[in-house]
């Protein structure tokens, strides 16, 4: 059995499912976003753990916009089910009502995740987020609120990842093949293209990065990094300092 065609076919439905069931969230998650842009707010983007590594996909490469900034994760996922902690993340940023925040979680089960959507909803930020319901809805949470991730977002974007985040069975209860880091990508990546889309038709030049490594790469992302160099640096320990 190859299980390398398995994987990239299975891969495969899962994102042609995001492309025509979860494109109506893109779109709207975009049209929050590009008007945040535009009013001066800030972008923000969160994963824990290897949900990171979506939230980085957004920001300081070619084909993206300046304007939107990661919220590190400082613990690196070794305490996201540990209560209190996302205070402690989030009280490296000044957040502001109108500000957009993407936090992304495969299960959105854990507390740094739900707490953070709840504060940030508190804080009058318009919360996205990008988790797989299939995965989410199937267990328990872990917060003492009871919600999870997709319960308390103003706009949910479905990963659409079965349980587990494993698309290949190996055999003898194994399972392989991870999606969610690919399949969230994809879906930041078409957040950003429809952002940007929404940008131009406003009448805006999007404010994008372009490769390092084209003629004239270095100038051009110097002077747009520039013009938002104040919004894409954090304060230390502001009002969420414990």
């Amino acid at each position: 059995m190859d299980n390398i065609a398995i994987y990239f076919t299975q891969l495969a439905q899962v994102m042609q499912q995001v492309a025509s069931e979860s494109a109506p969230a893109i779109h709207a998650a975009a049209e929050k976003a590009a008007a945040a842009i535009l009013q001066e707010k800030q972008v923000l983007l969160f994963g824990s753990g290897h949900s990171a590594l979506v939230a980085r996909d957004a920001v300081g490469r070619a084909g993206g916009l300046v304007p939107f900034l990661q919220i590190e994760d400082v613990i690196d996922g070794d305490a996201e089910r540990l209560p209190g902690m996302a205070k402690v993340i989030l009280g490296r940023y000044a957040l502001h009502a109108g500000d957009v925040i993407l936090i992304i979680s495969n299960s959105g089960i854990n507390a740094v995740p739900v707490e953070m959507a709840l504060m940030c909803r508190e804080k009058n930020l318009t919360v996205i987020a990008i988790t797989s319901q299939t995965h989410s809805q199937s267990v328990e949470p872990r917060h003492s609120s009871g919600k999870r991730l997709f319960e308390i977002a103003d706009i949910v974007i479905n990963t659409h990842v079965p349980r587990g985040d494993t698309l290949v069975d190996i055999g003898d209860g194994i399972h392989s093949g991870a999606a969610s880091t690919l399949i969230g990508s994809a879906i930041i990546q078409a957040f950003t293209v429809q952002t940007a889309t929404l940008l131009a038709e406003s009448g805006m030049t999007p404010p994008m990065l372009i490769s390092a490594n084209m003629p004239g790469g270095d100038t051009h992302n110097r002077e747009v990094i520039q013009k938002y160099l104040a919004r894409l640096v954090h304060y230390q320990m502001s009002q969420y300092a414990p």
